[in-house]
């Protein structure tokens, strides 16, 4: 008894859907490298793998990348015998990979879709077995998978063009949506909001460190034993009936005084440095110099202590403050990038490269319409080239 197979047309349809999901997967992790090796990083964890910072992103462009190209090959119909094995081999990877996880239940992001999209460990292994099962209704028999037109290999060369494009520009840049919860428009919560003063009590926390960088827990989220314990802290407790979305930038002075409250007041330029060792401190001196000059009061961030700050030997005098890892790089993916807050409100962001050279005249200008401007642009270039990307593979 021989197999039905489906109706070409619908096995095509089937295969371009799924290569739908992979490419909108891959682009939505290219477009933020930065938090692609952060994913990376912690399934690297997870598998007991030691990844370094730099390696996790390189490898993490690298699979992201793959997924995109995947994801073309599927939607285009050019090399469909690999496409389909390649695609049958991932996806079978991933579902052992999320069932283990599932079962592990580790505190962790699937990183599916990268910071757009947020799965459990559950609906990640289910997303996965979905694709599979249509996978195999499209590709199964491989021998009668058909070939594409001439013309699609064109559509293919033209899509890949502009996604190594695009992932050029990721590198370089901030990427174009923020999924963070620092996007722009996000409100600070902080001490100087009357809901805040009116707060009652606090929370114990606990600062660890790890690899000479600190991190901020609480007793119900506390790190694994690779971290060495530092001291007991107090953190502000949310008071009740006050939104849990509006994100805590917390940051300490020297000698380890909170100044939370500072992010708040008027108009900031926050300069956040997650990694000091790698930054251009000429280029931040210059950058600092000119918020102040342009009438934002800029704050520097670093992450880790005065010691450890010390022992960069940072080559300019700047007054400052102390954060976490994780928070300074949930602020800003660039390392010694800027973020412009009035009065609580982020406004806009920059990479360290992409400083405005008219600072003061971004300052001067209503934070709302520059806030709308810079997040209209932005969202402008993503969505035109996802419709270049959709125009090229499913109208050629």
């Amino acid at each position: 008894m021989t197999r039905k197979n489906l109706p070409c047309g619908l096995r095509r349809f089937i295969a371009a859907l799924v290569g739908l999901v992979f490419l909108a997967s891959g682009l939505l992790k290219l477009a933020d490298p930065t938090g692609t090796g952060l994913i990376v990083a912690e399934y690297g964890k997870f598998l007991h793998l030691g990844f370094s910072a730099g390696l996790a992103k390189g490898l993490g462009i690298v699979l992201s990348l793959g997924e995109s190209l995947l994801g073309i090959a599927l939607v285009s119909g050019v090399l469909r015998k690999i496409a389909a094995w390649a695609t049958l081999v991932v996806l079978g990877l991933f579902s052992v990979l999320t069932l283990a996880l599932w079962i592990v239940n580790p505190e962790m992001d699937c990183g599916c879709f990268g910071e757009a999209i947020h799965l459990s460990h559950a609906q990640s292994f289910w997303k996965n077995i979905v694709l599979l099962g249509l996978s195999l209704a499209a590709f199964l028999p491989l021998d009668s998978i058909g070939k594409p037109k001439a013309r699609k290999w064109i559509a293919a060369g033209l899509a890949t063009a502009g996604v190594l494009i695009g992932c050029i520009y990721s590198n370089r840049h901030l990427p174009l949506v923020d999924f963070t919860a620092f996007a722009p428009g996000a409100e600070l919560f902080a001490s100087l909001d009357n809901d805040y003063q009116e707060s009652d009590g606090y929370t114990p926390a606990f600062v660890y460190e790890k690899d000479g960088q600190q991190g901020t827990f609480t007793l119900d989220h506390l790190p694994d034993s690779s971290w060495t314990f530092v001291r007991a802290d107090s953190l502000y407790r949310l008071p009740i009936g006050r939104s849990e979305q509006k994100p805590i930038l917390s940051f300490s002075d020297a000698e380890g005084n909170y100044k939370d409250e500072e992010a708040v007041l008027g108009k900031r330029v926050v300069f956040s440095v997650y990694r000091p060792e790698k930054v251009h401190w000429g280029r931040l001196q210059r950058h600092y110099n000119a918020a102040a000059k342009a009438g934002g009061r800029p704050l520097l961030l670093v992450s880790g202590t005065p010691e450890s700050l010390d022992a960069v030997n940072v080559p300019i005098e700047l007054e400052a403050f102390y954060s976490d890892y994780k928070t300074l790089i949930t602020l800003n993916r660039s390392n010694g990038g800027a973020s412009y807050f009035a009065d609580g409100e982020l406004i806009g962001k920059w990479a360290a490269r992409d400083f405005p050279k008219d600072i003061a005249g971004q300052l001067a200008a209503n934070p709302v319409d520059l806030s709308n401007h810079l997040s209209s642009t932005s969202r402008i270039k993503a969505q035109g080239f996802v419709l270049y990307l959709l125009a090229i593979l499913l109208l050629i």
